[in-house]
């Protein structure tokens, strides 16, 4: 920044505070009426601002799309909802076809006929060019919508038109969608959205008949075979953009859902007919990832309303027999397994098909199709196979431990963490951080000790040298217990000292004291927060749990001791309660030499001084020490200011 201050001669201190000192990104909410009378277009711009937020000031571009064309304003933003008059250019003619100048200067003839008149504005956009990082939701008419759906040839306005338009479910939005799809003049990705939102209003206007035949129509058209549009033709996918159309097309099928939110049988008929139908001979290209997509979208047509199935009574919900399924759910099952069986023999880029396998067994699991078990996930999971069928197998277990509690499980993915390479222990962390199996406000059987200090382990000595697996670890651990003690943990293990009293209490037997605070011995003013108590060892646990309920803790009392000679630290008697034999100990603290020096004593070597309790092994004084003897480098600079002086006296009787 000093570079670019230096270069530019700007003073960009208020850029840096505003974009890189503070957290978050400015949110608006935009929304515009057109006033006749005076001809201009009045914009009300909103900022929303969460907690921690601060409000956005500076310019921001406007335009507005006329019939007489674009054009470009910039207004000030100072306040939090603020109001701007843009003028119009345009004047409203009763004409049914115009030409209309568009922004990438093309000319384009347009039906005004089904617009409202009244309104010269055709859209309205805020920052189109992206010139602030922001998030902005805009407020318009569904007409102006599909104005810009059709004729704006920005990707991303089309993508915002598409997105909008989910809201406004009509026969006009669907029939716009449609033409999206089969515009090939179209950005691909546009395309794609475009066919998400079309499934999604077909579900939405389900009881007003909406059916999924109207997507599927769209697939015939574009990919059916001349012979007959219900059979799809050969597998061609040199044209790229082609492909992903057709792949999302595919899986907008597989979510739409009648009005009972179930899949229509007619998306289950579409599908199988693909799986028949699908041909790879004439094409040079693999397949592996369009096959491994159709897998995903027959598992995606599950719901539980048609896999769960009454059992009759006494029937264990383990052991459902493949005969109680419903017919769909068998035909899935079948194709899932076929599937698993040819990609053993032969075999798909890095495996898709069994990744997708796997996750269609989860699905079904997850709905009642098939009993739980991860014996076969943990087969996948295993060293011997790819990575991408592992981290796929790996993600099915993650979700069993977080749905069943399951104590092998769980502790099938930490032997893989410890002892995994990087790559596979990272995301392993990474999913049991954003799915977790419980977290401190839920119960479950796997909140241990033994997880605990598993996980502890893990942050403080297993991965100490790895900052990446590290931070993961931290993230599952903070996931799950937060940042308190754990509730598995023994709360308070920690010593309180009472000054009044000055005895050392257990907070563990004393519950009236708080563990959280330790107050010093130094100043008993100044309470000190201690930080959660870490894990206790494995033989502290096992004392801890065979301790009696009120333990009787050793008094330490303080008193002042007698520097008579013949006077000892004296230990009183052992004392029993119960089972437990404690002895009451007396410390006594000398407090006379403080008033008067201690005497020396000789020695068959010579006379030294009597050391302190308190010296260390080299002879000086340790930190804290009460000592009236002064240390040697007391002692040194004594003698050395002692000489100096008489040296100086000297020099000064030489001269006189």
């Amino acid at each position: 920044m000093k570079s670019i201050q230096t270069v530019s001669g700007k003073d960009l201190s208020h850029f840096m505070e505003q974009w890189v000192c503070r957290n978050g990104v400015p949110r608006f909410h935009v929304s515009f009426s057109y006033m006749r009378k005076k001809n201009y277009v009045e914009l009300r711009l909103k900022q929303d601002l969460p907690r921690g937020y601060s409000k956005f000031v500076g310019p921001m571009t406007v335009v507005v799309q006329e019939f007489d064309g674009h054009f470009s304003h910039t207004i000030q933003v100072e306040d939090i909802s603020t109001t701007h008059e843009l003028p119009c250019h345009s004047k409203i003619r009763k004409s049914k076809k115009r030409k209309v100048p568009l922004s990438h200067g093309e000319e384009v003839d347009i039906d005004v006929s089904s617009l409202d008149m009244e309104v010269p504005v055709l859209w309205l956009r805020v920052d189109p060019e992206f010139q602030w990082l922001r998030q902005l939701s805009m407020e318009q008419p569904d007409t102006l919508w599909h104005s810009m759906l059709k004729y704006e040839r920005d990707a991303v306005a089309q993508v915002e038109a598409i997105e909008a338009l989910e809201e406004f479910p009509s026969s006009t939005s669907r029939d716009l969608l449609r033409e999206s799809i089969l515009n090939t003049q179209f950005y691909y990705k546009v395309r794609v959205q475009a066919a998400h939102s079309l499934a999604k209003l077909i579900t939405d206007t389900a009881s007003s008949g909406g059916s999924p035949g109207f997507l599927v129509s769209v697939f015939q058209k574009l990919y059916g075979s001349q012979a007959h549009l219900t059979i799809v033709r050969y597998n061609d996918f040199s044209d790229i953009a082609a492909y992903f159309v057709q792949k999302a097309i595919v899986q907008s099928v597989a979510g739409v859902r009648n009005m009972h939110n179930q899949c229509p049988k007619e998306v289950l008929s579409f599908l199988w007919d693909l799986f028949k139908y699908s041909d790879n001979q004439i094409n040079k290209y693999s397949d592996g990832y369009y096959f491994s997509t159709l897998v995903d979208s027959l598992a995606l047509t599950v719901t539980p309303k048609v896999a769960v199935v009454p059992t009759p009574l006494g029937l264990d919900v383990a052991k459902i027999p493949v005969a109680i399924m419903t017919s769909e759910s068998q035909a899935i099952l079948q194709e899932i397994v076929q599937g698993l069986n040819i990609e053993k023999v032969i075999p798909s880029y890095k495996h898709s098909i069994t990744a997708s396998c796997l996750a269609g067994l989860r699905v079904l699991q997850k709905n009642g199709h098939l009993p739980t078990d991860s014996s076969l996930f943990r087969e996948y999971a295993s060293k011997d196979n790819f990575v991408e069928v592992r981290l796929a197998a790996l993600k099915a277990l993650v979700d069993i431990v977080q749905a069943e509690h399951s104590e092998g499980d769980m502790n099938f993915l930490l032997d893989i963490v410890e002892n995994d390479i990087p790559a596979v222990r990272l995301w392993v962390l990474q999913m049991l951080a954003s799915n977790p199996p419980f977290t401190r406000k839920t119960e479950s059987k796997l909140n241990t000790l033994t997880l605990v200090e598993r996980m502890w382990s893990l942050i403080c000595v297993k991965f100490s040298h790895d900052s990446r697996s590290r931070n993961a670890a931290v993230d599952v651990y903070s996931a799950l217990y937060g940042r308190l003690t754990p509730t598995c943990l023994p709360q308070g293990l920690g010593i309180v000292i009472d000054l009044k009293e000055k005895v050392a209490r257990s907070s563990l037997a004393s519950p009236a004291l708080s563990p959280k605070t330790l107050i010093s011995a130094t100043d008993d003013t100044r309470p000190k927060t201690i930080s959660p108590t870490p894990p206790v060892s494995g033989l502290l646990q096992k004392e801890l749990l065979n301790s009696t309920p009120s333990p009787v803790i050793p008094q330490i009392k303080m008193e002042p001791m007698d520097t008579s000679p013949g006077a000892a630290i004296t230990s009183g008697g052992s004392t029993s309660t119960g089972s437990a034999s404690v002895k009451s100990l007396s410390l006594k603290i000398p407090t006379s030499h403080l008033k008067r020096p201690l005497l020396p004593y000789t020695h068959e070597g010579g006379e030294f001084p009597t050391p302190s309790p308190e010296l260390g092994p080299s002879g000086a004084p340790s930190e804290g020490s009460l000592s009236p003897y002064p240390s040697k480098h007391k002692k040194r600079k004594s003698e050395h200011k002692h000489k100096k002086k008489n040296k100086h006296k000297q020099k000064h009787k030489h001269r006189s």
